[in-house]
């Protein structure tokens, strides 16, 4: 009898357990957000705004919450969106602006910077280079909501762009300020990244930067001078030439400089050898001025450059062309 007493007890007690452990699921899922990409500009000119509209929902579940609403978009660094994005909100909970969240305030579930945070979280989504960034805003005021209500709003956004032309696809996340991009529950953020936008004029003779699409050839930072190192990456899985199944890999470039005059470093050597990063993908990373040897002050103003293997009778340039991929610099 004895036995069959404990044993009653402890089944009780692991129901008992059980029905805690769901309760608590129901009171800490607490917010439920929800964002659709209403529409998104197509081209804009360089130097002209780009105009986006998200729609955002979130439902409140076992109490009433006041939080801020938190928006956040990934878009190209050379824009500078904290200091040229306007952004406005209109809700079933008040309407108003959207403002780029102060200097050290952090995401509750990480402790970092929600720029940071975002970054880590969803990364550059469908783009190929990495010269985007996450800048964050939330409601310029606390919105109310009482337990078990749906609120639908919409995100207006306007961002005066750069000179630089280019494409990408934007990024978009949203969340509360007192959940942030917290895992513990579904449902506290959510993230998405929309159609290619082109930034591009009429100007035939620019470079364009296309993030929208894998490269045979790329390099990072796009914004940069002969001071800094930047990294030159070679796609062999677009490449059509018999160079994409060679196992070394070298770097042939032609250098200008500010004043007309040119330099080349093309000899097969360990200082041109590409290194393999992954499957059929190579990289290498330079500091222009040492690689191409500048004397003091003399400024570059562009790369003009292929890729080889070491007899060099092999050589992909710009879209499987003979026509070299073109790094211009220029400091931001």
């Amino acid at each position: 009898m004895q036995a069959k007493s404990r044993n009653k007890k402890s089944y009780r007690r692991a129901v008992y357990l059980l029905l805690f452990i769901a309760f608590a699921g129901l009171i800490i899922t607490a917010c439920t957000s929800t964002l659709t990409i209403v529409s998104q500009d197509a081209t804009v000119t360089p130097g002209d705004s780009a105009h986006m509209v998200i729609s955002i929902q979130w439902s409140e579940t076992n109490y009433d919450r006041t939080d801020r609403q938190v928006v956040a978009i990934c878009v190209p660094k050379a824009w500078d969106a904290a200091n040229n994005t306007t952004m406005t909100y209109t809700s079933d909970a008040g309407n108003g602006k959207m403002v780029v969240i102060p200097d050290g305030t952090t995401e509750p579930s990480t402790g970092l910077a929600y720029p940071t945070a975002m970054m880590n979280k969803f990364s550059i989504g469908a783009n190929y280079i990495n010269d985007l960034e996450w800048v964050a805003f939330w409601s310029d005021n606390k919105l109310s909501v009482e337990n078990g209500k749906t609120v639908n709003g919409k995100i207006y956004i306007s961002i005066k762009t750069g000179t630089d032309y280019l494409s990408f696809k934007p990024g978009y996340a949203i969340c509360e300020d007192e959940d942030g991009l917290s895992d513990a529950n579904s449902g506290y953020y959510q993230s998405q990244f929309g159609a290619c936008m082109e930034v591009i004029g009429s100007d035939a003779t620019q470079d364009v930067e296309d993030m929208c699409n894998p490269q045979i050839g790329s390099a990072e930072p796009t914004s940069a001078t002969e001071n800094d190192i930047i990294t030159i990456k070679y796609n062999g899985n677009l490449d059509t030439s018999a160079l994409k199944n060679k196992s070394n890999i070298y770097f042939c470039a032609k250098a200008y400089t500010t004043t007309g005059d040119s330099m080349e470093v093309c000899d097969p050597s360990a200082q041109t050898q590409l290194t393999l990063f992954d499957t059929k993908q190579w990289r290498i990373d330079l500091w222009p001025k040492k690689f191409f040897s500048l004397p003091n002050g003399v400024s570059l103003k562009q790369i003009q450059y292929y890729f080889t293997d070491e007899t060099g009778a092999i050589k992909t340039g710009y879209g499987n062309t003979a026509d070299p991929f073109k790094y211009t610099f220029k400091c931001k």
